[in-house]
């Protein structure tokens, strides 16, 4: 096995382990992206509940598939990645596209994928294309988020530059969507702030003072902090169109309408 095969493994079981998907599916205030997560899961339990009993769902880069049980009252969900791991049952290809029959799905998920897609466009044309007609997607991304290799980052995006390459693959666009955004935006990034914090001074002093910052503010601040945004509901999910500036998340529901 060589060094990058080791790397895709070792990468493969961190996205399926048991605090990985805790963080998602039962996020604590305690935790850094407890807001992030916590608004991404209100969408995602929206999506799985239209979806019916005998829909088939396929999760285009599960990494973990944190979400499977949302859907577990659809007849079948078919987990698939490019990084090979202990839930992934099929391989994308380094292309980032699929070897599935077209129409093939009734609903595709993709949940903080597309930023990882060395060309997002081909990656959304794949989705009408495996979709069955009047079939659904919902892709997340970020609008403001730390850069994090999983392995490649690649884009950031606003909702009207992906409400138009959803447009562009032949999508309709059901809602457009910004979460995490103003206050509960800004507690994010100031979490993000706090672990990335480095004091100048002498070499020892300055480790030792940093790491007692982050350990103050990771048992008291922050779930404070998460405490308090977690009050402002209002601002965890709204439209497309809204004129928050400050958003850490981007979401597109989508139908295939047509048989292209």
């Amino acid at each position: 096995m060589n060094s990058s095969q080791a790397s895709s493994t070792e990468l493969g079981q961190i996205l399926a382990n048991d605090e990985y998907l805790r963080e998602r599916l039962r996020p604590r205030w305690r935790d850094m992206n407890y807001l992030v997560f916590t608004d991404l899961l209100v969408l995602i339990k929206a999506f799985a509940q239209r979806q019916k009993p005998g829909s088939v769902v396929f999760d285009y880069g599960c990494g973990g598939a944190p979400y499977e049980q949302l859907f577990s009252h659809c007849r079948e969900y078919v987990r698939a990645d490019i990084v090979p791991g202990p839930r992934v049952q099929k391989a994308i290809r380094p292309d980032g596209l699929t070897d599935e029959k077209s129409g093939t799905y009734d609903a595709i998920l993709s949940t903080q994928v597309l930023e990882h897609v060395p060309e997002p466009a081909a990656y959304l044309a794949e989705c009408h294309r495996i979709l069955k007609p009047g079939g659904e997607a919902l892709i997340t991304t970020h609008g403001m988020f730390e850069e994090h290799g999983c392995p490649h980052d690649y884009t950031r995006w606003t909702s009207a530059g992906l409400e138009r390459l959803a447009h562009q693959a032949g999508f309709d666009v059901i809602a457009s969507l910004k979460t995490t955004t103003q206050i509960r935006g800004a507690i994010y990034l100031l979490h993000f702030f706090a672990e990335t914090l480095r004091l100048h001074g002498r070499r020892n002093l300055r480790w030792y003072l940093g790491d007692f910052v982050r350990r103050v503010f990771r048992r008291i601040v922050r779930p404070i902090l998460n405490g308090l945004g977690s009050c402002l509901t209002s601002q965890g999910v709204v439209p497309g169109s809204h004129p928050a500036a400050i958003y850490v998340g981007v979401t597109v529901h989508l139908r295939r309408s047509d048989t292209r």
